[in-house]
């Protein structure tokens, strides 16, 4: 067989030559992509242990008629031992009771600190974050989903632990509750492979967030960039455009573990999902250049690989054998890194579906993409206008 396989390359014409080139070429890109990112990031998963030295938090809560939840689940946070431990919440303009039942709850809890807006404006999130921050005595700050199920001892003993220097930010997970709902699935989906697109980029020296929840940082760094600037105008992202001005590889810590995952029990519909594939598309927009640049070269190869794949099949269909292993052995280490990580961070009924989701995603996003930028151009003009 090698034989012929070294027959039959001697014939290739100029086409099929650099064909397969580009096909070895993108296939190799991708090898080395599954090696030096999503492994790497299965390396730092494993859990450590856990130190008794403790760094004090401020755990920062935005609420709004978020009556429920902080009936129900806000509770489950105050009740974690931690004596330096504070609690600031905002209400941004419930129209429910919520304001209500956190006056309640602060009669219980000397901890928590309560503030909340007046009236409502367009960027009224960022206002009551900015507000929150403000309100913070601790070094370490976090933002807290309201919605949260699950908070453990472990976990604020690992996102309260002190760390050494130059630590300014510390990487954990968060998804939502699994239902039968199938964009439930398709955001789980699509979050988990956001966050840890984030993490592998962050251990290689291009760090960024998607996700601004479950992420513990130095307070002063914020103030050090003067808050949101001229950002505050961003409509699909919040602290997440702060943290990516400052946060550098070598200031990173990854907590990419079970315990410290937050579940949050959340209604997620079409819509939704279609928000978090906006939001990551605005927040690559506010990335630097470098980054947009291996973000950009990470999508086309995605785009590529499979069409020049088939390109090989179709212009020189005896190298199909070497073709079958290649792919093969891709999507074996693929599907090894996939299904590791999806059982650290408690994503297990994920696997399947996240393989048919991977090859079909770069094209739909591609489409997503091109509509949702050529929506927000002519929203533009029209504003000018």
């Amino acid at each position: 067989m090698i034989r012929e396989l070294l027959d039959t390359f001697n014939t290739l014409t100029t086409i099929q030559l650099l064909v397969l080139v580009v096909a070895a070429l993108l296939w190799l890109l991708q090898f080395l992509y599954l090696l030096f990112f999503p492994l790497r990031v299965l390396v730092k998963t494993k859990a450590k242990p856990v130190t008794t030295e403790m760094a004090p938090l401020s755990v920062l809560m935005v609420v709004r008629n978020e009556e429920e939840n902080c009936r129900e689940t806000l509770p489950r946070l105050l009740n974690l031992e931690n004596q330096d431990m504070e609690v600031v919440v905002v209400d941004d303009y419930s129209q429910d009771n919520t304001l209500s039942v956190l006056g309640l709850l602060k009669q219980r809890y000397q901890r928590i600190k309560l503030s909340s807006l007046s009236q409502e404006t367009r960027y009224s999130e960022k206002l009551a974050q900015n507000i929150a921050l403000k309100s913070a005595e601790k070094d370490w700050v976090l933002l807290y989903p309201v919605s949260a199920q699950n908070p453990t001892q472990d976990w604020l003993n690992e996102m309260d632990k002190a760390t050494a220097d130059p630590v300014l930010v510390k990487l954990a997970y968060t998804t939502v509750a699994a239902n039968n709902n199938r964009f439930n699935k398709f955001y789980r989906i699509e979050n988990f492979f956001q966050q840890v697109r984030s993490a592998s980029y962050s251990l290689n020296g291009l760090a960024f967030v998607y996700n601004e929840e479950n992420v513990a940082f130095k307070r002063a760094e914020y103030f050090k960039l003067g808050g949101f600037g001229t950002q505050v105008l961003e409509p699909y992202a919040n602290l997440e455009l702060v943290i990516n001005r400052f946060i550098r590889k070598e200031n990173v810590e990854l907590c990419f573990n079970e315990k410290n995952i937050l579940t949050k029990q959340v209604v997620v519909d079409g819509s939704a999902f279609k928000d978090i594939v906006r939001k990551s598309i605005r927040i690559e927009k506010h990335l630097s250049k470098p980054k947009q640049f291996v973000l950009l070269l990470d999508r086309l190869i995605q785009l590529l690989y499979p069409l020049f794949v088939a390109l090989v099949l179709l212009l020189a269909f005896k190298f199909w054998p070497v073709v079958a292993i290649l792919v093969a052995v891709k999507l074996l280490v693929f599907m090894v890194i996939i299904k590791i990580l999806q059982n650290r961070l408690n994503e297990r009924k994920l696997f399947i579906t996240s393989l048919v989701f991977s090859f079909i995603m770069p094209f739909y996003k591609l489409f997503f993409r091109w509509n949702f930028n050529r929506q927000s151009k002519n929203h533009k003009w029209k504003n000018k206008g």
